[in-house]
């Protein structure tokens, strides 16, 4: 199971790299069923961020899961300034997620 689920987000992580050239990409909040089958998993994007709306749409568009995903972003300099504020939702991604592209 662990490989298919690797699989799955990897399919994902690696479209949008290719999309948008990101300088992270962090798997948060991944969701699995009674079976261990995976449901759903959601992605942050961290980079060069110009326009958020027109990058999710691209993303919802082209990049195709048979699992539902949801996406976030942050700029570099947000996501370096949030990433130690303990309140910060991006401390939470930071600490509790899992680097799928990027250092």
């Amino acid at each position: 199971m662990e490989k298919q689920t690797d699989k799955i987000i990897e399919k994902a992580v690696l479209k949008i790299v290719e999309m948008f050239s990101p300088s992270k990409v962090i798997e948060y909040n991944t969701k699995y069923d009674m079976e261990g089958e995976l449901t759903s998993f959601k992605l942050c994007i961290i980079g060069r961020i110009e326009d958020k709306r027109k990058m999710l749409t691209r993303i919802y568009d082209e990049v195709d899961s048979d699992i539902p995903y949801d996406v976030m972003f942050y700029t570099d300099e947000q996501f370096e300034e949030l990433k130690n504020e303990s309140t910060a939702f991006a401390s939470r991604i930071n600490q509790k997620g899992r680097v799928r592209y990027g250092k």
